[in-house]
């Protein structure tokens, strides 16, 4: 299958990458010609501009950091050079992005006017998984919608959930990150109180891990966290950008997120003290008791 990947950054760029490796022939572009230059050296084709990518490719996967760049890359900065400028009727996108559910619903409305149809597909599972290949992909689509494109998903990810209606991919991953992210809090929380009373980091993971405090983010970021390790797989900014998104849509649904909003404060603290390009468990900067001079 030819398809097309826009936004070769942390996440893209392995994700592409898996797209080539599974066989498929790749067109790309991102606004950085240096974000795309390993995978155009593994065989992709990077177009020149949005309205030639779009000419060229019939399903393109879009991997961006929020709504506002989606509405840009898929409707053009400028009349006329958006994606959807040189698309054709029948045509899909396919947004690996988190973004609101009613941004995603709104754009599918905008985009199916021109007999375009996009679908809400975000992922999860860090670098590390994208690297692999193994992120779960929570599909805005029914399986019978997005199955042509399951050969392409699947050199993604391992896991993909198929939730029916668009929209309902970025509601289970925001479901899916304020979990994570206030779980990821109190873990920085605990590990800088444990510095603050002498105890290893190493020994508290290894506690936690065999306890009842175990969970996915302990497991993928211990390592890191002991060796205070805080380069980004996925931005303090990220994070908050998320959380302010669940928030959001608790705040529509009429739904208590006190914890959530706990958690928020604290990566919003410190994006504003800089460390907002720090990998999210980066909050420990924050927390960590300074230096002995």
């Amino acid at each position: 299958m030819h398809v097309g990947f826009v936004g070769t950054g942390n996440m893209g760029e392995p994700m592409a990458l898996n797209v080539l490796k599974a066989g498929h022939q790749l067109t790309v572009y991102d606004r950085r010609p240096e974000a795309t230059a390993e995978l155009e050296r593994r065989g992709a084709r990077r177009a020149a501009d949005l309205v030639e990518f779009g000419r060229e490719v019939r399903a393109t996967l879009l991997s961006l950091p929020d709504e506002r760049v989606v509405e840009a890359v898929v409707f053009g900065a400028q009349p006329g050079a958006g994606l959807i400028d040189g698309s054709r009727a029948g045509d899909v996108i396919i947004d690996l992005s988190t973004v609101s559910p009613s941004s995603t619903r709104r754009l599918a409305a905008r985009t199916a006017e021109r007999g375009v149809t996009l679908i809400d597909a975000p992922v999860s599972g860090s670098v590390g998984g994208a690297r692999a290949g193994t992120l779960a992909v929570m599909i805005g689509a029914s399986e019978a919608v997005a199955k042509p494109f399951a050969p392409v998903l699947g050199a993604i990810g391992t896991s993909l959930f198929y939730l029916g209606e668009t929209g309902r991919g970025n509601v289970l991953k925001l479901l899916n990150n304020l979990t994570a992210l206030t779980n990821q809090a109190v873990l920085c929380q605990a590990m800088a109180l444990g510095d603050r009373l002498g105890v290893p980091r190493q020994v508290v993971g290894d506690v936690l891990g065999k306890s009842s405090g175990a969970s996915f983010i302990l497991e993928r970021k211990l390592a890191a966290i002991v060796g205070h390790d805080y380069a980004a797989g996925f931005f303090v900014d990220l994070a908050l950008k998320d959380l302010r998104l669940a928030l959001d849509l608790a705040r529509e649904a009429g739904s208590r997120l006190e914890v959530a909003e706990a958690a928020q404060r604290l990566y919003d603290e410190a994006s504003g003290k800089g460390f907002g390009r720090l990998d999210s468990s980066g909050l420990l900067a924050l927390l960590e008791p300074p230096p002995h001079p």
